[in-house]
């Protein structure tokens, strides 16, 4: 690993969340550099700092900045409903953030989820309707990969139809065909396109008997009362978000077919990708050159896997590979395990299982083996690089 070094600039004083990875490799070059568990970062602690970095359990408002010195926020998150941006418009304090550095982490977590649960119930994905509401920077991801391995997208963006007309993005309506529904919006909570509450008793009434629904977005873009009573119309339910987190709903953990702790964005490369952003970002506000370049921190691993072939079942060498490298049931026995805990102790963990999640990596990273000859291997080849995948053959 090559880090450049060069003195920090002395009059700049950086506070941070001691969990956000590679402060040190990108930050400490820019200013003087302290850091701080997220549950210590409160007004007392920031009061005398210029920048702070935060991620999305930390609140940012008036509580938190009033008579303090911060001119900068980087949020190393891809969303940022934790930020209270029209109080930072009129304090004149910059935002820096990271939208899209984890969509590939979400997309992947969204496509193995998919092979689990038709694993656990006994289906083929092969010809199923996704329809993806949000065609942003995870469900574009989300939407190729889908047809990648041979699924039908439909795409539903209101804000991007009245933008550009067109007819591939579609109204709910036209989603009472999809098989599977996968949420990709950020959230919103007044205006034309409020998107707080947007899955409600009407959209779960209307939708067809057997749907798949997944959220990874954000929990409140469900009404989970709602859920909860209109469940037994779902075929499977994968939930990576919710309303009132880490104070999270167990009635609707226990009917969860995969419940995981908001982590579907949590890969390494995601993380990285946040950091590089907001470091870029912060270079440019401060009118520096960035000197250090992403390989040199965080470099590929090209770990080599071998392709677990099923003859003549695509679907399930696809299951069967990419299960080594992620598998969400993991993740989900884990959060399974606070059915019963205390309240408080309920919340500690939850958060626990976020602050110290083990290493993931995306799928770029892995060079697959593909030994035995089949009559499919091109088409195997050509899915599995769709996915990302190295091949070698």
């Amino acid at each position: 690993m090559k880090i450049y070094i060069i003195n920090p600039m002395p009059d700049l004083k950086i506070i941070a969340d001691e969990k956000i990875p590679f402060l040190s490799e990108f930050f400490s070059t820019l200013g003087i550099l302290d850091t701080l568990p997220a549950s210590e970062i409160n007004q007392k602690n920031i009061r005398n700092y210029d920048v702070l970095f935060v991620r999305t359990v930390t609140k940012v408002n008036n509580k938190l900045l009033e008579g303090t010195k911060i001119k900068i926020i980087g949020s190393m998150t891809s969303g940022i409903d934790h930020i209270d941006r029209n109080y930072l418009r009129k304090n004149k304090i910059k935002l820096l953030y990271a939208p899209g550095s984890n969509s590939r982490s979400v997309a992947e977590y969204v496509i193995t989820s998919l092979l689990v649960i038709a694993k656990i119930k006994n289906f083929s994905l092969e010809g199923k309707t996704v329809g993806i509401i949000g065609a942003g920077n995870v469900g574009t991801k989300v939407a190729q990969m889908c047809e990648a391995i041979g699924m039908r997208v439909l795409l539903n963006d209101p804000p991007k139809y009245d933008r550009t007309k067109n007819k591939k993005y579609l109204s709910f309506k036209r989603f009472s065909d999809a098989d599977i529904i996968t949420l990709h919006i950020p959230l919103t909570f007044r205006g034309k396109y409020k998107t707080f509450h947007l899955i409600d008793e009407e959209f779960l009434s209307n939708i067809k008997q057997g749907t798949i629904l997944i959220n990874t977005s954000r929990g409140a873009v469900i009404d989970e009362r709602m859920l909860i009573k209109f469940y037994k119309r779902l075929g499977g339910l994968i939930l990576d978000v919710w309303e009132n987190e880490p104070d999270i709903n167990i009635d609707l953990l226990k009917i969860a077919d995969i419940a995981t702790p908001h982590i579907a964005g949590y890969s390494l490369d995601g993380k990285f990708n946040a950091s590089y952003i907001v470091y870029k970002n912060l270079c440019k506000i401060l009118k520096i050159r960035p000197i250090i370049r992403k390989n040199d921190v965080f470099p590929e691993i090209n770990e080599e896997k071998d392709a677990i072939i099923t003859q003549n079942d695509i679907f399930k060498t696809l299951y069967r590979t990419i299960l080594q490298i992620y598998n969400p049931l993991n993740d989900h026995k884990k959060l399974f395990k606070m059915i019963g805990f205390e309240p408080l102790a309920k919340r500690r963990y939850f958060e626990d299982l976020r602050r110290n999640y083990p290493v993931r990596r995306e799928f770029p990273n892995y060079v697959l083996r593909i030994c035995e000859r089949l009559s499919s291997l091109q088409k195997l080849v050509e899915i599995f690089r769709s996915l990302g995948f190295k091949i070698k053959v």
